[in-house]
């Protein structure tokens, strides 16, 4: 059996590291890395913690992290306990007197075992729920729509002369919803667009705020936002932008197809993405949107995902002085289990460049750089919570 505990005390101390150093590096609590090396898992809310910590310290180290996970759960498996009534032989009268009545009862048990699937009650009985449920039509006739839906349930969306039907086809480890233009996978607190019409310009923004990995009986919050001209054609009327001084109307638009907003859509609604409705402006009013380049600079350990341009997407461990850089057109959004462990510059022509404070010490954070249309006319770059 591996000794977990003395491999990561035998591993640090070969480091010249002391428990401080370790704590201040992963962010983990020094009572936690002690109770590691001692094998004193009780003082963890839960496995999943142990299971998590033993990796990152073990990455830290330089220890083959799935092998130390193994034998904890080895470990695991050999502590749990036997039960007594098991290994001593029952006395008492003949089954035979109650052959009748046990063979029902171990066929209820059977029958309830199999229903339940070794879930919680409450949850067999919301997945029957589920499972008898009629999927439900819905018609979106405002620019946000939020509802939690379910496998089986359509949303239709009006769209000029035509009705745009998207499915709620599937939920699992992933939201799959399907529509006349194809299947779109959503991740947990993934933000998405459709172009119902093909015309290179989105007209529905997605947005997945909550669901159950696995259990579809749970079903899925979603936001579904109007954009472009689907946005002008439900919200009310308002007036059409004024352009800038000794500049054409279409000017932005033309300069840059991939952006551009009808004359009468409002302003995108981007700009007040951020939970408590702050948004850092990073370049202010510029003539036209233009790539950008993130550099990321990791002075700690940490989770981090990106997706740039709905396109690229990465998601790794990153380590101690691990840097990556991104190229974006359009948008990029960044995911962090711990936001101070990353530094982020922004770097645009001219040499203008600034850093994002994506967040402080162990905070997780979901953050968006993006351009948007500026009141007035011309573009800002901002940097915008994800709720």
């Amino acid at each position: 059996m591996i000794a977990i505990g003395e491999q990561l005390k035998a591993a640090r101390e070969r480091n010249g590291l002391d428990l401080d150093r370790v704590s201040d590096d992963t962010n983990i609590a020094k009572r936690f890395l002690s109770a590691l090396e001692e094998e004193n898992f009780t003082v963890f809310p839960g496995d999943p913690y142990v299971i998590g910590f033993l990796r990152n310290y073990a990455e830290y180290l330089g220890l083959d992290a799935r092998e130390l996970i193994s034998a904890f759960k080895n470990i695991r498996i050999q502590e749990q306990p036997v039960p007594v009534e098991s290994l001593i032989p029952k006395r008492g009268p003949s089954p035979w007197i109650f052959a009748g009545g046990g063979f029902a009862v171990l066929a209820a048990v059977a029958a309830l075992f199999l229903i339940l699937g070794r879930k919680d009650p409450a949850d067999a009985i919301a997945a029957a729920q589920a499972a008898s449920r009629t999927p439900q039509e819905y018609s979106m006739d405002t620019p946000t729509l939020e509802k939690r839906f379910y496998e089986g349930d359509t949303i239709l969306v009006p769209l000029g002369d035509q009705k745009y039907r998207l499915l709620i086809a599937r939920i699992s480890d992933r939201v799959a919803v399907e529509s006349p233009i194809g299947r779109a996978l959503f991740m947990l607190g993934e933000k998405g667009t459709l172009d119902l019409d093909k015309d290179t310009s989105p007209e529905l923004q997605i947005f997945v705020n909550d669901f159950q990995k696995d259990d579809p009986s749970k079903g899925v919050l979603i936001t579904l936002s109007a954009e472009g001209t689907l946005s002008a054609a439900l919200a009310a009327p308002v007036p059409a932008a004024v352009p800038a001084p000794g500049e054409a109307p279409d000017a932005a638009a033309a300069a840059e197809p991939d952006f551009a907003v009808p004359a009468s859509a409002p302003v995108a609604p981007e700009t007040t993405l951020s939970a408590d409705g702050k948004t850092v402006v990073i370049f202010d009013k510029v003539s036209s949107p233009f790539p950008v380049v993130l550099t990321t600079v990791f002075r700690n350990y940490c989770m981090f995902r990106y997706e740039a341009d709905r396109r690229e997407r990465e998601e790794r461990y990153y380590h101690k002085g691990d840097q990556i850089t991104v190229n974006v057109t359009n948008t990029v959004k960044f995911w962090t289990s711990n936001a101070a462990a990353s530094k982020t510059t922004i770097q645009a022509t001219g040499g203008r460049s600034a850093d994002l404070d994506l967040g402080g010490q162990g905070e997780v954070a979901v953050k968006q750089v993006r351009w948007v249309q500026a009141e007035g006319g011309g573009w800002n770059l901002v940097l915008a919570d994800v709720p």
